[in-house]
C-alpha cells in the first residue's frame, strides 16, 4: 500500500497537472484559431409575424470547455505546489475535489485575482458541467443564458493561463518536498525563461549573462 501511495503522489505532482493543463489550452488555441471569424446565423419568426436575427460563433463551447478544464488543472497544480500535504495519505484532499474554479482560485495564497479574472472563472465553471457538454442542465430551474466565446473572452483565458503558468513555474523551479517521501522534480519551462525574473534574480545576473552561462 505504501508503494501505491508513493506512486499516487508522484503522478499527482504539479508538473503533471500542468502538462494536462497545457495540452488542453493548446488544443483550445488550435480550435479557436481555425474557427475564428466563422459564425452560424439564425432568423427566428416571432408570433406577431416579425423576425429576429441572431448569430453565434461556429465553434464556442469546445474552446470554453477546454480552457475551463485547463485552468482547473493548473489551479490544482498550484494548490499542490503551495501545500503538497493536499496529497497526504495517497489521496486528493477534499479541497481539490471541487470543480468551482473561483473557489479554487480563492484558496491560493501567493497569487491574487482581480474582479474580471474571478468573473471569467465563474463563467468557465458554468461551462464545464453544462453548456460545454450538454444542451440543457439537469433541471429546468438551472437553465442560464449561454455566453459564447469572443475575442475578448479568449484573450482573457490566454492571459490568465499564462499568469498561472508562470506562478507554477516559479514555485516548482527548484523542486518541492511532497508527502510519502516524494520529491517533486525541478520544473523547467524553457519557453518562459525569457520572462522568468525569478531565475535571473536568484543567479544575480541579467538574461544575457544567464544565457551565456547555459551555453558554456
Amino acid at each position: 500500500m505504501t508503494d501505491q501511495k508513493e506512486k499516487f503522489v508522484q503522478k499527482a505532482a504539479p508538473e503533471f497537472w500542468y502538462t494536462y493543463a497545457r495540452e488542453l489550452a493548446d488544443t483550445a488555441d488550435a480550435i479557436f484559431g481555425k474557427s475564428k471569424g466563422q459564425f452560424v446565423a439564425y432568423i427566428h419568426k416571432n408570433a406577431d409575424g416579425s423576425t429576429t436575427e441572431a448569430r453565434r460563433p461556429l465553434v464556442s463551447r469546445p474552446v470554453l470547455l477546454l480552457y475551463g478544464l485547463g485552468l482547473e488543472n493548473i489551479l490544482k497544480g498550484l494548490l499542490i505546489s503551495e501545500d503538497p500535504m493536499l496529497l497526504q495519505g495517497g489521496k486528493l484532499s477534499k479541497n481539490l475535489q471541487v470543480h468551482d474554479l473561483a473557489k479554487l482560485a480563492e484558496r491560493l495564497k501567493f497569487i491574487q485575482f482581480d474582479k474580471s479574472e474571478i468573473q471569467l472563472l465563474e463563467l468557465l465553471s458554468d461551462v464545464v458541467p453544462y453548456h460545454g457538454r450538454y444542451p440543457v442542465p439537469r433541471e429546468a430551474e438551472s437553465i442560464k443564458p449561454e455566453q459564447y466565446i469572443s475575442e475578448s473572452i479568449y484573450d482573457a483565458c490566454r492571459a490568465l493561463f499564462k499568469r498561472l503558468e508562470m506562478q507554477l513555474y516559479k514555485l516548482n523551479y527548484q523542486g518541492i518536498d511532497g508527502p510519502e517521501g516524494v520529491r517533486f522534480a525541478n520544473l523547467r519551462l524553457t519557453h518562459l525563461d525569457g520572462e522568468a525574473d525569478f531565475i535571473t534574480d536568484e543567479l544575480d545576473m541579467d538574461w544575457d549573462g544567464f544565457s551565456k552561462e547555459l551555453d558554456s
